[in-house]
């Protein structure tokens, strides 16, 4: 089959059911597994990577109040490749090229293609986007496969936390303005063995104040804008640390303020059992272990 992903998850997908051989093409943003690295590149960003976190915040709410999109498909590549299937995603309209955008270009292409969209929101709605990969491709018994997999670590992850303490968590989704993380990565937290608080409930991502983290404040802070490597994240951070507002919550104070990789909860793919792993290993390093620690997080306080 021939196959182009445009979104990192659903590329993970893809080859963790044995598809790896298969796309043609990617998305600018996929990176892993690393032998995806050398395929051709249908998407690329509006966003200059050297913008600050309170710019690319700007240049992407004036893009969705003008009705600009923030990413470009390659029609030409497209055509070229000569796809049975397009994979997009509608979850979130700025993380990656979304599905209206997809069919948009399809149709203007004059390209009879079939699409599928990943729209999972929790575990359960990643379980059904695995299944719906594997009848897509005719890989339905490796995409069950899959699925029991993450279920297991999983449930193995939350026996482990069940007699634990639940600390409270703050999963910092955005420098500036500051914003919570929403409930995917709060389901994340549940399973790992913490109380995140401060979800922004259904949404992605939502606007929080330093007062609310001042009124309640967290004893773990998970850093984790959607993107960021760790090394951005660690600088960013470090601008706004030494704040006296800052140096006052309890985590701060504990040393209890770590840098993730956001691929591992942004992500809405396989590698998220991972995330919730080395969350688990951060929050309850005396039951949980995580082997990469050190390479998917770095202390910063």
């Amino acid at each position: 089959m021939r196959i182009v992903s445009l979104v990192p998850s659903a590329t993970e997908i893809l080859c963790a059911i044995g598809l790896e051989s298969d796309i043609l093409g990617v998305s600018h943003a996929c990176d892993w597994p690393p032998t995806i690295l050398g395929r051709p590149r249908l998407t690329a960003t509006r966003l200059d990577a050297e913008l600050t976190s309170a710019e690319i915040d700007q240049r992407v709410r004036e893009s969705l109040s003008l009705g600009h999109r923030l990413y470009t498909i390659d029609g030409d590549l497209l055509r070229k490749l000569r796809p049975d299937l397009v994979i997009t995603q509608e979850q979130c309209q700025v993380c990656a090229v979304n599905r209206d955008h997809t069919i948009c270009a399809l149709d203007g292409l004059g390209l009879n293609v079939r699409s599928l969209s990943l729209a999972g929101g929790n575990c359960a709605g990643l379980y059904r986007d695995i299944v719906n990969v594997g009848l897509a491709t005719d890989r339905r018994e490796a995409a069950d496969s899959l699925v029991n997999q993450i279920a297991a670590r999983l449930e193995a992850v939350a026996q482990r936390t069940a007699s634990a303490s639940r600390p409270h968590v703050f999963c910092l989704s955005w420098f500036d303005p500051l914003m919570t993380a929403g409930s995917w990565i709060s389901e994340m937290v549940r399973v790992a063995g913490g109380c995140d608080s401060f979800s922004s409930g259904h949404a992605a991502s939502s606007p929080i104040s330093i007062d609310r983290l001042l009124s309640q404040p967290p004893e773990v802070i998970f850093l984790m804008p959607c993107s960021f490597s760790q090394q951005r994240s660690s600088r960013e951070w470090a601008q706004m640390s030494n704040l006296p507002l800052w140096r006052s919550l309890s985590a701060v104070q504990a040393g209890r303020v770590f840098t993730l990789e956001s691929s591992l909860f942004h992500r809405q793919g396989p590698r998220m059992v991972e995330g919730v792993e080395l969350m688990a290993s951060l929050l309850h390093p005396d039951c949980c272990t995580f082997p990469a620690q050190e390479r998917f997080s770095r202390k910063v306080a």
